[in-house]
């Protein structure tokens, strides 16, 4: 769906705001740079609030990693204006649901709750933002809660350590590399004055977009951001430092093949053996031509399209080497994504006969084109889920948080499933030939316990 544009300038009391309309979305800019943006849905009396900070473990830098994530658990800790304790008792009453998640890319804050109730997310959020009031006991108990989140989650997740273990290797000179919880030592030896500096640094309303979808009023809404963000400062400058060139030493095994492709082997066994294909590949806001990150999400689809996706068909029907068999490309970086093939060895198969037989069906397909049906199906089966998805209110909040974000302006957000719509085979082609290049793999192996698993 296109959407048509329309610039208007405020001449309230609030002169350089600025307002942004599109069919059902509504844009508004603070002058300290705050953007809010509502998109009206009146299926339910309730509103999904969103407050989007564009930093997350890629603003780190070795040393600090994890202190992003850190400061999302602070928030939780303190607040300076003791009022704000009957707000959370009053959301308490009402049944809201809210949480905050960490990314390589952002944090974000949500709330969702009844619609005559959105003040109270607009008092909570605008105290996060001007305040850390935290102590060095609460901030010692949080570092101490992250180290066991992080023994919980590797006992319960035996992919978190290998895709860790991924991004270590296929952005090693890049702040991509760091995992978004941290490195345990780092985020052990973090002081609390880091974590109020960085607070300083990235919990700025020019640093921040507001996302509201629900069934309010637009003006309503616009009215509550200015009333309680208005008095907030910009900051000029956001000048954490950034991640430069270097390496750290890797716990694990490394081997080369004859065509110098490394494979990375986790130095610890799990329960569960898997190994992680992975290719450096666009995002939409890398992307150049625009259409590449849209046909890498069509040869996704193609390739793992449920039960009856190409690599499920060859791998676990046909040649019956894997269990299950996922890919996974995130379009929404700000830099650049992974396409990666995670796969997990059937009871009779190996890791490495499972690799082999990986490699053996990215040749074939890379000697195919596909056929103008497939394409037709794999692109309907897309639309068709991301039509399913979209009728959650906070899925469509999440969406156009995450796009703005990564610097992705949700106007082109809006383009996406005529964007899906418009790839060709040609295209599809081309970025499978281009970026599914088995010279240019990365490669994890982890490999299970003796216990007849593979």
């Amino acid at each position: 769906m296109m959407f048509t544009l329309k610039y208007l300038l405020l001449s309230l009391c609030f002169m350089s705001s600025m307002t942004l309309a599109a069919d059902d979305i509504s844009e508004l800019v603070l002058p300290n740079g705050l953007k809010i943006i509502v998109k009206p849905d009146q299926r339910s009396p309730i509103a999904v609030f969103q407050i989007w900070y564009k930093v997350g473990s890629a603003n780190e830098q070795q040393g600090y990693t994890g202190i992003s994530h850190l400061l999302e658990h602070l928030m939780y800790r303190g607040m300076k204006n003791p009022s704000l304790d009957a707000v959370y008792r009053k959301m308490d009453s009402i049944g809201t649901q809210g949480n905050a998640y960490t990314s390589r890319d952002h944090t974000f804050y949500y709330h969702i709750l009844g619609k005559k109730h959105l003040a109270l997310a607009f008092a909570v959020e605008a105290e996060r933002m001007k305040h850390l009031a935290v102590n060095i006991n609460d901030f010692n108990i949080e570092k101490d809660v992250i180290r066991e989140e992080w023994s919980d989650r590797i006992s319960r997740d035996p992919y978190l350590p290998a895709s860790n273990a991924l991004y270590r290797y296929a952005f090693q000179y890049e702040a991509y590399q760091f995992p978004v919880i941290g490195r345990m030592a780092d985020v052990g030896a973090l002081t609390l004055p880091q974590a109020v500096n960085w607070h300083k640094d990235h919990y700025t309303p020019d640093n921040a977009i507001l996302v509201i979808v629900g069934d309010v009023k637009t003006s309503a809404v616009f009215a509550l951001a200015r009333k309680y963000f208005a008095g907030i400062d910009r900051k000029t400058s956001i000048s954490s430092a950034q991640f430069s060139a270097g390496e750290n030493e890797v716990a694990g095994k490394t081997l080369l093949d004859k065509n110098n492709v490394t494979r990375f082997i986790m130095p610890e066994t799990t329960k569960v053996a898997m190994i992680l294909l992975a290719f450096k590949v666009p995002s939409i806001k890398t992307s150049e031509p625009a259409w590449e990150a849209y046909a890498l999400d069509v040869l996704a689809g193609w390739l793992d399209s449920g039960l009856h996706s190409r690599l499920t068909k060859a791998l676990v029907r046909d040649r019956q080497v894997a269990h299950e068999v996922f890919v996974h490309y995130s379009p929404m970086n700000r830099k650049q994504s992974l396409f990666i093939i995670e796969a997990t060895p059937a009871n009779n198969a190996s890791v490495q006969q499972l690799e082999q037989a990986i490699i053996a069906e990215i040749k074939q397909i890379r000697s195919e084109v596909i056929s103008p049906e497939t394409l037709q199906k794999v692109k309907n089966q897309m639309i068709a889920t991301e039509i399913f998805e979209r009728d959650s209110m906070y899925t469509q909040a999440k969406i156009i948080g995450q796009a703005e974000s990564v610097g992705i302006p949700w106007s082109e957000d809006a383009k996406y499933m005529s964007r899906i719509k418009a790839v060709t085979t040609e295209q599809v082609n081309i970025v499978l030939q281009h970026y599914i290049n088995l010279d240019k793999q990365f490669i994890v192996i982890q490999n299970a316990h003796d216990t007849g698993m593979h």
